[in-house]
């Protein structure tokens, strides 16, 4: 069964919507818990408390921005402006953001490494982050592609009728 457009767009827009949210509560209110709970089982650690929070609040910045091109793609598709220039270029900023995202990651665990506090499960976390940021990079750069190769299909087209 085929999704109408506006179908389509509310089910991406509900999509987004409740992303935001678990994202805001996972980065206010259960990372700090967790962190929290860290500190009273290692005391030693709760000078990271803080720097640790403010790289985790920096890293939703990208993701947040790329969730907005994600709400602007869906009023496109709402619109029947599935194949335009206005989607290339979102999903082109959603790749830049995800891989600013791998970059933040990385240099976040190198700068762990640095200081000698790259615990393996870290190092875990922050492997599966990049590598889940550099499979959006990836599959927006195809959809980015395809969406140019639509559109200029759909120019070719208008100006033959």
């Amino acid at each position: 069964v085929v999704m109408k457009q506006s179908e389509l767009a509310k089910s991406l827009k509900l999509f987004i919507g409740l992303t935001c949210i678990i994202l805001a509560i996972c980065a206010f209110v259960i990372i700090p818990k967790v962190g929290k709970d860290i500190i009273l089982e290692s005391p030693e650690y709760s000078y990271l408390y803080y720097p640790f929070l403010v790289f985790i609040w920096i890293t939703i910045i990208p993701f947040y921005a790329a969730l907005f091109e994600g709400w602007k793609i869906s009023n496109e598709i709402n619109k029947d402006n599935s194949f335009s220039k206005k989607n290339m270029d979102s999903l082109n900023r959603i790749r830049r953001y995800a891989l600013s995202e791998c970059f933040l990651y990385f240099v976040g665990a190198l700068i762990l490494l640095y200081f000698n506090l790259l615990h393996l499960s870290i190092l875990i976390i922050i492997l599966f982050v990049i590598f889940i940021a550099m499979c959006i990079s990836v599959f927006t750069a195809v959809l980015a592609h395809l969406v140019q190769k639509a559109y200029d299909l759909k120019n070719e087209n208008d100006l033959t009728i």
